[in-house]
């Protein structure tokens, strides 16, 4: 009796978990099964972290506002701003996001690039910022970017794979009649060309052959003769050669190089005498950012020391320069200066503030400057960025007795304190101390440290380090981790027993590589 009581009691247990129905969700992009259902104040919470906007510096309008792209809806957006702390007016309401533009150095027209659906096969528009009319300049199908327009203002160079589908050529054509656009340069399947300036006079391009981090070449075309010159770099040795701009009377360019130092210095060539300057020679980082006005009697370039920026002002007559010191400490981007060479537009970005628009005054000396203004303030979710947690640089031995650079991001706790390490995407990329609201919900809700590792092999500190990690010596890479992982268990604030990877593209393969690397340890 007892085991037929037994046997309908397990029966009836068996039939009750079979009537269970598995708990699905199809949230549209993936179908979930038997995942537990998230409280809502872990939503609303987590909602404060994901809802930050930044607003990146676009240029000037003609009205002396500027241009930015922000986020309101789902995608990014063009808005324009009229004043520092003004209401963002919205220019553009596409279903898809912005991407490069490139403003009319004569009129209110921009030329701006958009994909659909994520095909990446992005097609050029021109916009008329006066109506908000905008229409299509490519044909529709093919791959195109890096819109530069030239100096009349009636051309545009571009890059567009419309000959076969692969190749990367530089074409060029008529705003009045885009379907009659030319091919101004045929490139090899696999090669990366693009349009760097145009003469003053329109009568030659600037264009760039990008063939790796470490190798890279410049020529001048003549749009009368078709004739392609090398004008940076050599056919036979590898060198960054990075083609900016002519000067002011087309007798020179202003380029980055590493021929001749660790780093990519700024440089300017003569182009009658090929006398090569090297204007950065004293600054012992990489320049990674140039700007010059369309007079040519300005300019600006950014040097990325230790992963933060720091601005300078050149005089491109005499190529002296000064530092800026009105900047906050942080990263730099997306400089333009303004048509009436009273201002410098630039995106700043901190720990403690997203992307947002800047506007330098300047003097009439072309080193001086006045007032650093900030014309947006973008929304951060109700988040109180002053108590977000400030990364600070540390270097750290490897195997080798190399030193690492890294930040750390960090409470100041009694108790050893988890740790995340993150690592960059590339392999030639770098963490640099940014904005991320990531960074900083995993500090708070998690009480976790942050570190964000700048193995061999980032750009940012060398051509040397830049290569250490080449060919077999890829793991070397992955061994930085592993020593990484021996200073954390030296340091009392930090829990060496709880301690996760993580990262996306070259980052999570390496965080793989890290996990079995631990595993046969």
């Amino acid at each position: 009796m007892k085991k037929t009581i037994l046997w309908f009691l397990c029966l009836n247990l068996v039939l009750i978990l079979d009537a269970q129905e598995t708990r699905t969700v199809n949230n549209g992009n993936l179908i979930l099964e038997d995942i537990p259902i998230i409280p809502q104040s872990i939503k609303d919470d987590l909602s404060k972290f994901q809802n930050v906007r930044s607003a990146g510096f676009r240029g000037f309008n003609h009205d002396n506002g500027i241009f930015i792209t922000t986020r309101f809806g789902n995608v990014s957006q063009l808005h324009s701003v009229e004043s520092p702390g003004a209401t963002r007016q919205q220019v553009t309401f596409f279903q898809e996001p912005i991407g490069s533009i490139s403003t009319n150095p004569n009129n209110s027209s921009i030329a701006f690039t958009m994909d659909k659906g994520g095909t990446e096969n992005a097609q050029i528009y021109l916009l008329d910022t006066d109506n908000g009319e905008s229409k299509l300049l490519t044909d529709g199908s093919s791959r195109n970017g890096g819109p530069l327009w030239s100096n009349g203002g009636d051309m545009i160079a571009f890059q567009s794979t419309r000959r076969n589908g692969r190749s990367n050529d530089i074409w060029l054509m008529s705003v009045e009649n885009p379907d009659k656009a030319k091919i101004l340069l045929k490139s090899s399947d696999g090669s990366w060309w693009g349009a760097s300036d145009w003469a003053k006079d329109d009568s030659k391009v600037l264009v760039q052959n990008y063939i790796s981090v470490a190798n890279s070449k410049a020529y001048i075309i003549d749009l009368k003769s078709k004739q392609k010159k090398l004008v940076l770099g050599n056919e036979n040795e590898s060198s960054v050669n990075a083609a900016l701009a002519f000067d002011k009377n087309d007798q020179g360019l202003f380029f980055i190089t590493d021929r001749f130092a660790e780093y990519n210095q700024l440089a300017y060539k003569n182009l009658n005498t090929e006398e090569i300057i090297v204007i950065s020679k004293d600054i012992s980082w990489d320049v990674d950012g140039f700007a010059i006005n369309e007079k040519g009697d300005r300019a600006a370039f950014v040097v990325n020391e230790n992963g933060y920026s720091s601005l300078y002002l050149l005089n491109p007559q005499t190529f002296k320069y000064k530092k800026v010191k009105s900047i906050p400490i942080g990263l730099i981007g997306g400089m333009e200066f303004n048509r009436n060479n009273k201002s410098l537009g630039l995106t700043i970005n901190t720990f403690q503030s997203p992307s947002d628009a800047h506007v330098l005054d300047l003097k009439s000396n072309p080193l001086g400057y006045g007032s650093l203004t900030r014309w947006t303030f973008s929304e951060v979710g109700g988040l109180d960025t002053s108590k977000f947690v400030e990364p600070k640089l540390i270097h750290y031995p490897s195997f080798d007795s190399r030193k690492i650079p890294a930040f750390i991001y960090a409470n100041k706790t009694e108790e050893p304190q988890p740790v995340i390490i993150y690592i960059h995407g590339g392999p030639e990329g770098q963490s640099r101390p940014r904005f991320s609201s990531t960074f900083q919900l995993w500090i708070k809700n998690l009480n976790a440290a942050v570190i964000t590792p700048n193995v061999r092999g980032s750009e940012g500190y060398g051509k040397e380090y830049l290569s250490l990690d080449n060919g077999f010596n890829r793991e070397n890479s992955v061994k930085d981790i592993g020593a990484l992982l021996d200073w954390i268990e030296t340091q009392p604030s930090l829990d060496s027993e709880r301690v996760a990877v993580y990262g996306g593209s070259y980052g999570g393969t390496w965080s793989l590589q890290v996990q079995f690397i631990i595993v046969i340890d």
